[in-house]
């Protein structure tokens, strides 16, 4: 028959059966078209939502047999079926071993009891409404006779035993309330919860079981609270079951179970989980975290090792787009993850989540992250349930790289005796074991087939949902964006000198200069850049290139140009080559062509506006080194040009130079 369970109309899977369908169709539609389970139950009591059943033929059966669900058989009075006191009582355990459960028919007897009392406390509280605005003080007497009535008329849909008479009732009533479900349990089912405890001593055992100064047992506490009712006045117990019952009361259970097996333990028993759809496009979320590499080696000096890898994967397709093993979680091992990664992708993430732990700090300081997505989220410390590539690890552990011999074993927390690891055998094979860059491409494999597996909710290779999906959000990478991402900035302002710009690392220079398309010089930025201060922005991977960049007022940095490294020449003639004797030459006639050029702009200021020192009747000085010939050359080019041209260099092939540098 139909029933409200938490105000959901339900059938138990008996009724299901009862209907003519079987067992068998009942799996399928949990699986396949959304059955739910409004309260699980053994031997045929779990309750399904009947709204919740989508195929019509299903649904005309258990209507030909209970009625339209829009006309359900229910009691003549509606009342609502208590949904944890069913739990409760399925769950309640009695004996001399704790081990003996509660007949169906007497589970069925208190959820019904402890629905009447829910539906009568909800019918007293209307009572009391109408009464006030009549200004008429309820009248108990006659309420609590009214409660008998009700309890006997609802008898024939939801069978109980609450007492017959007045007196008796309101006792069961009030007991209810105050002390919980187990009020309803009867003395030869184990209840000795008849045994009464004050308040205060409903505090102190709380206190006391909380407690992880002196951790108790149960029994333990029945002895102590014994020992200390004779000195407070408090009525002794005859057992510790009473003391059992009150503990793990619902309103109870929570007041200690934090303190007693720790608050991250309470944390996931009761706080609530969020249920969350995963993306629909590839590069929409990316996740990177830490864990074991989960394969035994040996290292240089023969002893079994482990050590760490940082992945970064693309939850859409689950997807590994980039990895590096270390020693430790740290600022390096990310930083080389994520610009796999990236380079694997092509393409930037929208949103990235991280843990903070290990090198995240540094990187989010260093504005990493703000670089390589539209948004950055670390996600909750100790919230496992919410880490998507914790989830994926495990799969990934048990489905690939379990079925290597030198399989770590999967974290300890881990309780199946397939997921650890076979001690014995690996201490019989040490010396077999590889080292740590065979077991690196050990684990590069692994990861391919990782990639190029099924997807388990569409069956396509995880390798081919990243390939073939488009996310019209992400923005391809370009030369600069690498260097740009994964340049770790110099935070000090460095000079661009005539000798280019130069940095120091671990104690070694590196110098650099702007150069032109064809790998020259650019004087003119020379001329122009002389003194003025910039950031440096350093691949730790590739030092053959710098960016350049200028603090704005923003506190941001403003990308100006790409430096190369300072072009150098041999000092003595003996070791030159002809690229050298060409670009002495040619740095030498640039220079003069820079000198020209500066002086030339200056002197045409000067006569702009007078104060040139001809039209005083004075010389302006000459260029030491630089005939006439020369500067008239550069003066008529760069009439004509916006660019320096190099004068004076004769016999040498412009496009054979190119192609050296």
């Amino acid at each position: 028959m139909y029933q409200t369970i938490n105000d959901k109309i339900a059938i138990t899977v008996n009724d299901w059966l009862s209907a003519g369908l079987s067992y068998h169709q009942f799996r399928m539609d949990r699986q396949r078209n959304g059955l739910s389970i409004v309260s699980r139950g053994i031997d045929g009591n779990t309750y399904i939502d009947v709204k919740s059943i989508r195929r019509r033929d299903r649904m005309e059966k258990i209507e030909a047999k209970f009625g339209k669900v829009d006309e359900p058989k229910l009691a003549s009075h509606y009342i609502s079926i208590d949904g944890n006191a069913l739990d409760f009582f399925r769950g309640y355990r009695y004996g001399d071993d704790n081990d003996m459960k509660l007949p169906d028919n007497t589970i069925t007897q208190y959820t019904n009891e402890a629905s009447i009392l829910n539906a009568l406390r909800e019918k007293y509280r209307e009572h009391e409404i109408v009464r006030k605005r009549l200004n008429k003080k309820p009248v108990k007497k006659e309420w609590w006779a009214y409660c008998v009535g009700y309890a006997q008329e609802v008898m024939s849909d939801y069978p109980n035993g609450l007492p017959v008479t007045a007196r008796k009732f309101e006792q069961k009533y009030k007991d209810f309330f105050a002390e919980g479900y187990q009020t309803l349990i009867r003395g030869h089912f184990g209840n000795k919860n008849t045994e009464k405890i004050n308040d205060e001593a409903k505090e102190w055992l709380t206190a006391r079981y909380a407690s992880m100064i002196n951790r108790c047992t149960v029994m333990q506490l029945f002895e102590e609270y014994n020992a200390l009712a004779k000195i407070e006045g408090w009525k002794e117990l005859r057992s510790e079951k009473a003391i059992d019952l009150f503990l793990n009361r619902p309103e109870v259970k929570p007041l200690w179970y934090g303190s007693r097996y720790g608050e991250l333990t309470a944390k996931e028993k009761y706080t609530r989980i969020n249920k969350t759809i995963m993306p629909s496009m590839r590069d929409s979320l990316w996740y990177g975290d830490g864990t074991k590499l989960n394969f035994f080696y040996l290292d240089e000096n023969g002893n079994i090792k482990t050590c760490n890898v940082y992945e970064v994967i693309d939850v859409y397709s689950e997807c590994l787009l980039g990895y590096h093993v270390s020693d430790t979680e740290d600022f390096e091992a990310q930083y080389h993850a994520y610009k796999m990664a990236m380079r694997f992708s092509g393409y930037k993430p929208y949103e990235i989540r991280f843990d903070n732990q290990g090198g995240h700090k540094k990187l989010v300081s260093g504005q990493f992250f703000r670089s390589l997505s539209n948004i950055a989220i670390n996600t909750q410390p100790y919230n496992g349930k919410s880490k998507t590539i914790e989830s994926l690890f495990g799969r990934f552990q048990q489905q690939v790289m379990h079925r290597h011999w030198c399989f770590t074993g999967q974290n300890i927390t881990s309780k199946k005796q397939e997921s650890k690891a076979n001690r014995e055998f690996l201490l019989s094979n040490k010396n077999n074991l590889q080292n740590l860059e065979q077991t690196i491409r050990l684990y590069e494999g692994c990861r391919k087939e990782w990639n190029e597996g099924m997807h388990p909710k569409t069956g396509i290779k995880r390798i081919e949902m990243y390939r073939k999906s488009e996310n019209p959000k992400s923005k391809k990478i370009e030369l600069r964006d690498m260097i740009y991402m994964f340049g770790v900035i110099n935070p000090e302002p460095i000079k661009y000198r005539s000798n280019g710009i130069t940095m120091t690392l671990k104690r070694q220079k590196y110098s650099y200069e702007v150069q032109t398309v064809e790998g020259l010089p650019d004087y003119d930025f020379l001329r122009k850049n002389v003194d003025r201060k910039f950031h440096i922005g350093y691949d730790p991977e590739d030092m053959t290139s710098v960016s350049l960049y200028e603090r704005t007022h923003k506190d941001d940095y403003r990308f100006v140009t790409i430096a190369q490294k300072y072009i150098e020449t041999h000092r003595n003639i003996q070791e030159q080559d002809s690229f050298d004797t060409f670009f002495l030459k040619y740095n030498d006639s640039m220079n003069k062509t820079l000198r020209i050029d500066m002086q030339q702009k200056t002197e045409d200021i000067l006569e702009k506006h007078g104060e040139h020192p001809s039209q005083h009747g004075l010389n302006m000085p000459r260029i030491a080194g630089i005939s006439k010939k020369s500067r008239a050359t550069v003066g008529s080019v760069q009439k004509k040009e916006s660019e320096l041209v190099p004068v004076g260099i004769e016999g040498y092939d412009e496009a054979d130079i190119y192609n050296r540098v």
